[in-house]
C-alpha cells in the first residue's frame, strides 16, 4: 500500500495515497463564524469552495502553523447519513509538512490494530516502516455525522 507520510506533535501517521486527489501548497482560507477550531475555513479550488481542515487539531492539541512547507491534502470523504446513499464530499486537510511518500504492508498480524478511541475514529492501525511506526489515518472516519452536519448541513435538506 502507498501512503504520504507526515509528522504530527513528533509522531508519524500515514494516509493512503489511493485516497489523496491532489496536494497543493498552502493558502489563504476565509474563516468561518463559530466555527469548531479544527475547521480553519473555506478555500477557493478549482472554482470550488472547499472546507480546510486541521489535521494537527483532529490528531493533537496543537493547530497545524502555516509554513513554507505546509500542505493541503485534497481527498474525498464518504458521507455516513444513516439510510443514505449520499455522494462522497471533497475536503481539504491543513498539514505542516508532508515528509514522503511510502510503500508499507497492508495492516498485517505484526502491527498494533490500536485503541479504539470514539473521539477519534479515524487513527486505525500502527504500522512498522523501515526502522519507525506509522499510525494510519482512515479518511472515510475523519468527518462523524455531526462533523458533516457542520460543513455540510442536513442530508435532508
Amino acid at each position: 500500500m502507498q501512503v504520504l507520510e507526515l509528522t504530527i506533535a513528533g509522531k508519524g501517521f500515514v494516509l493512503p495515497t489511493e485516497r489523496v486527489e491532489e496536494v497543493v501548497p498552502a493558502v489563504r482560507t476565509r474563516p468561518l463564524a463559530d466555527a469548531p477550531a479544527w475547521i480553519r475555513g473555506v478555500f477557493d479550488h478549482r472554482g470550488s469552495l472547499i472546507p480546510l481542515l486541521d489535521l494537527h487539531l483532529l490528531v493533537d492539541e496543537e493547530a497545524a502553523r502555516t509554513l513554507i512547507g505546509s500542505r493541503i491534502i485534497i481527498i474525498d470523504v464518504a458521507q455516513t447519513w444513516e439510510g443514505t446513499d449520499a455522494s462522497p464530499r471533497t475536503i481539504g486537510l491543513m498539514v505542516e509538512r508532508i515528509q514522503e511518500v511510502l510503500d508499507v504492508d497492508s495492516p498485517g498480524e505484526s502491527d498494533f490494530s490500536g485503541i479504539a478511541v470514539e473521539s477519534r475514529p479515524y487513527l486505525r492501525e500502527i504500522l512498522h516502516a523501515e526502522d519507525r511506526t506509522l499510525q494510519l489515518i482512515d479518511p472515510d472516519r475523519i468527518l462523524r455525522s455531526e462533523h458533516q452536519e457542520i460543513l455540510f448541513g442536513s442530508s435532508s435538506g
